[in-house]
């Protein structure tokens, strides 16, 4: 038995190997690993159950090869110039294979430096990015590419989501796969946001530098491209110093790809640039233009209209819508200037005074015919000019110039050139506005100006084909969008009355013809308007004429003779004949129709003056010509024709008859000479309408003046004064260049000789008289025993007087 004592434990030298510290750390690391394998297996199964859950409903990619964004529609003239553009989205479409290499390659490189290298995900790029904004704080780079850029912009939305970032990245790599580089590449510079509106390389293009997009040079290429990041921080407009600087980082990095040679380089940094927001409208058109989209809208719908990128031609001839908004401008001016100063816009007080004349003087850069505000600021001792300062520029207005803004001077003395002094119509302080002639010594000639209170409106049309050339609603469309050509109903007073006269002349029982004779005298009618009241229509001179032609009558546009003739016709038959040719308006069946007091619209006048112009047909307005989609194909053409709904004899005879009045009646003073041409004068009660309709063989236009509230012209502006020196301005203007041509003379119509006062027909050997048109078999062929005595002279001493109204 061994005693505890002598126990001594196990022999050393009989003990196995002892247990080593580092087998537990290897089994620690050893289970760590299991542990982290198990995770990152775990992650990946989660990360791809998760990429194959959220690839679920994503977008195809496929839909990217039919691309079809938001464009812009474009209203061209008949000659292709550009009138309007109606868009949510400022975009042009264009193929990055008509562009220079380095227009897209300055996207590539001022965004994506390996676009051509990765598979649509740059994780190496996204580590760069997260890196520097985590140094700077703040968002400095992205870390998208191009192919994810794409699909945020195309196919998700913009919210900023982790989410939304791994189906980009999805959506990257699925992209990669189905398109290639350069498609990839074309939607991206057709489709990114670039600032001012713009959308798209083409765009951007046209809005900073007014050129399409393969026309950019290297430094305008890289000014553009850079504004990707930020269109707003690095505008050139806003910001030109960071556009400067955005622009120099960009072509250092098409230098740094290989893009561009380092002699390219430098050329771009050295470049310098014009930069400005660009219009792309040609052609100054605004009332055609909204006629033109308001017809689109209701017709294709809102959609269509701002982003279908349609392509619409038109009617619309600009050079001839230029002198229609010349001639109404100056007509209106005119008119304003007759009807007397309205005087000063404003005054300025004693301080503001002192300032303006002791201001020094500094060109302020303006240009001759510039309209602007001036102060008067000196008057000369001997009363012959005024001095006026604006801005830091001076100029001087004569007392002639003057002579028509003086309120207190009589006809007789303004005839004269009677205004004194030039302190009768201007003051020290009077804020005026005047017109930049010239400039002589530092000075600038003056115009006094004055904003016309009437309104105008003028439409011309192809007789032939119903193509409006021109339709102007107004004196300026940035002040009122209201169309008057088309939009406005008025009475059109006395250019009402050549319809009285060719349902008459179209009449078989009894036949009228242009010489036969109403008598001119007082007439009583009952009043249908107001039960127990009469009527008695009378002429503006407050005189009869006794035996009246029917040409005299409506050469001089004498109300009684028209309203007796209106009642022999018969109210139903005229107010029908006018409705076939093209008169839409509601027509009222009462005698007073033949003093036109029946509102109608410039546009149906006109379209119902062509009928006389090209031989009784009725022609379709046409504005829009052709309707095209983003792709080219034809969505509209416009295929009407003519309709027959005249005689050609009867329409030949008022015209004729019409081409009386230019020569010799109320529109004498209109007519371009050594040029046919056929019109009507139109003024209404109290002279609140004033009208001026007329024609060649090739070109129909009417013209009115008037003032919205319906409040009158002014003393003696009648249609022949108002609205006459427009159209005659217009006409001058439309037919330089153009040959004479005399109305076409159809069959069935004769010429017998007459005199010109009684209309009866006048022996071979016979002086004087005319060659009256007449419908074979109505001619006079008999002529009378005894020739009456001649009527009194019903030449008018002077042509404005003749113009006549309803009481």
């Amino acid at each position: 038995m061994i005693s505890p004592v002598d126990y001594k434990g196990p022999d050393p030298s009989q003990a196995g190997p002892k247990p080593r510290k580092k087998s537990i750390w290897l089994r620690l690391l050893l289970w760590l690993v299991i542990a982290a394998l198990s995770a990152g297996a775990l992650g990946a199964g989660l990360l791809v159950g998760a990429w194959f859950w959220l690839s679920r409903d994503l977008p195809s990619v496929e839909t990217l090869s039919n691309y079809a964004p938001p464009t812009v529609t474009k209203v061209l003239s008949h000659d292709g110039r550009l009138m309007a553009e109606f868009y949510r989205q400022r975009r042009y479409v264009v193929s990055i294979d008509s562009l220079p290499d380095y227009v897209t390659n300055a996207f590539v490189a001022a965004e994506d430096g390996d676009f051509y290298r990765h598979e649509g995900v740059d994780l190496a790029g996204i580590m760069r990015a997260a890196l520097a904004n985590f140094k700077a704080g703040r968002v400095v780079q992205g870390g998208s590419t191009i192919t994810q850029q794409v699909a945020k912009a195309m196919l998700l939305t913009p919210q900023r989501t982790f989410v939304r970032k791994i189906k980009e990245m999805i959506l990257a790599r699925r992209m990669e796969h189905y398109l290639s580089k350069r498609q990839i590449l074309n939607l991206y510079v057709n489709h990114i946001y670039l600032g001012h509106g713009a959308y798209g390389v083409e765009a951007a293009a046209r809005v900073y530098f007014g050129k399409p997009a393969q026309k950019l040079s290297v430094a305008e290429a890289a000014l553009i491209a850079g504004l990707v990041q930020a269109p707003s921080r690095y505008s050139p407009i806003r910001e030109p110093k960071r556009a400067r600087n955005r622009q120099i980082y960009v072509i250092g990095r098409l230098e740094a790809d290989g893009f561009i040679t380092a002699e390219q380089a430098q050329q771009a940094r050295r470049a310098q640039m014009e930069v400005s927001v660009h219009r792309e409208v040609e052609v100054e058109a605004p009332y055609y233009a909204e006629a033109v989209r308001q017809w689109l809208m209701e017709r294709y719908g809102e959609d269509a209209l701002y982003d279908g990128g349609l392509v619409v031609e038109t009617a619309c001839d600009p050079a001839l819508t230029a002198a229609g908004v010349q001639a109404v401008s100056d007509g209106l001016l005119e008119l304003t200037k007759r009807q007397g100063y309205g005087g000063p816009l404003g005054r300025v007080d004693a301080t503001s005074l002192r300032e303006a004349a002791n201001r020094p003087y500094r060109p302020s850069g303006l240009a001759a015919g510039d309209d602007v505000t001036a102060i008067v600021t000196r008057l000369d001792p001997m009363g012959h000019w005024a001095e006026l300062r604006f801005g830091g520029d001076r100029g001087r207005l004569a007392l002639e110039d003057v002579t028509w803004a003086h309120r207190r001077v009589t006809d007789l003395e303004r005839s004269a050139g009677g205004v004194g002094r030039i302190e009768d119509v201007l003051s020290p302080g009077d804020k005026v506005k005047v017109r930049l002639d010239r400039q002589q010594d530092g000075w600038w000639r003056l115009i006094l100006r004055q904003d016309p209170f009437a309104q105008a409106a003028l439409l011309a049309m192809d007789p032939h084909n119903g193509r409006v050339r021109v339709a102007i609603g107004g004196r300026d469309f940035s002040k009122s969008q209201f169309n008057r050509s088309l939009q406005a109903s008025r009475q059109p007073g006395s250019a009402f009355k050549p319809f009285i006269y060719a349902a008459a002349l179209d009449n078989d029982n009894p036949v009228y013809t242009p010489v036969s004779v109403i008598i001119d005298a007082p007439v009583v009618y009952d009043d249908v308007s107001m039960p127990g009241q009469k009527w008695k229509p009378k002429n503006y001179e407050n005189r009869f004429y006794g035996p009246t032609t029917l040409r005299q009558a409506l050469e001089h546009s004498r109300n009684v003779v028209t309203v007796k003739l209106l009642a022999e016709v018969g109210l139903r038959k005229v107010v029908n004949f006018a409705q076939r040719l093209g008169i839409t308006s509601r027509l009222e069946p009462n005698l007073s129709l033949a003093l036109g007091t029946s509102g109608v619209n410039l546009l149906e006048l006109t379209r119902a003056y062509c009928v006389f112009a090209n031989g009784g047909y009725l022609v379709q307005p046409v504005m829009v010509e052709r309707v095209l989609d983003r792709n080219g194909n034809v969505l509209f053409q416009n295929e009407s024709s003519p309709e027959q709904v005249l005689s050609p004899q009867t329409a030949f005879l008022t015209t004729h008859l019409m081409r009386g009045v230019m020569e010799e009646g109320t529109g004498a003073g209109v007519r371009v000479p050594g040029y046919v041409m056929a019109g009507k004068t139109g003024t209404t009660n109290d002279l609140r309408d004033a009208w001026f309709m007329g024609f060649t063989p090739d070109l129909a236009c009417g013209v009115w003046v008037g003032q919205d509230d319906n409040t009158p012209l002014g003393r003696r502006e009648t249609g022949a004064r108002a609205a006459g020196p427009i159209w005659r301005q217009f006409m001058t203007r439309a037919l330089e260049g153009q040959p004479p041509k005399e109305f076409t003379v159809p069959d069935g119509v004769v010429f017998c000789r007459v005199d010109r006062q009684s209309g009866a027909l006048l022996p071979p050997n016979a002086a004087g008289g005319f060659f009256e048109a007449f419908r074979a078999g109505t001619e006079p062929t008999v002529m009378p025993a005894n020739q009456p005595d001649v009527l009194e002279e019903q030449v008018p001493t002077e042509f404005l007087q003749d113009e006549t109204f309803a009481n």
